[in-house]
């Protein structure tokens, strides 16, 4: 049988790995999640209703700027890209969580930026 000591030591050395790992496991997908940029824009399937209702909620809850007045975005081509920028907005001023770009089911995260001549999307 081993002496309490080696038992104690194993214990430790075995604790301490697994919270080592478990550290840079979370370090890395942090690290991940601020260096790969995303984008949420919303289904091209969406229906006019719909993209109104996410373009009324994303500006009530962010800055939607870009679309209005003489934003880069005031000028996009139909619903569709107004509410994607604005979904958009609410999206990164939430931190970038899927679920900020869940919209009942209605947006589309991207790992290709939808910026488009001087609608640039953040």
């Amino acid at each position: 049988m081993a002496s309490p000591n080696v038992t104690f030591l194993a214990i430790f050395v075995a604790l301490a790995l697994s919270v080592l790992h478990t550290d840079a496991v979370a370090v890395a997908a942090e690290t991940l999640r601020h260096r790969s940029k995303t984008w949420c824009v919303a289904k091209p399937s969406v229906d006019e209703a719909a993209l109104r209702g996410n373009l009324e909620f994303a500006c009530s809850e962010s800055d939607c700027g870009a679309i209005q007045g003489t934003g880069g975005c005031a000028r996009p081509a139909g619903l569709l890209s107004r509410a994607s920028v604005a979904m958009n907005a609410y999206y990164q001023a939430r931190g970038r969580n899927s679920w900020n770009c869940f919209f009942n089911g209605t947006g589309l995260i991207t790992i290709t930026d939808p910026s488009l001549g001087t609608c640039k999307y953040a």
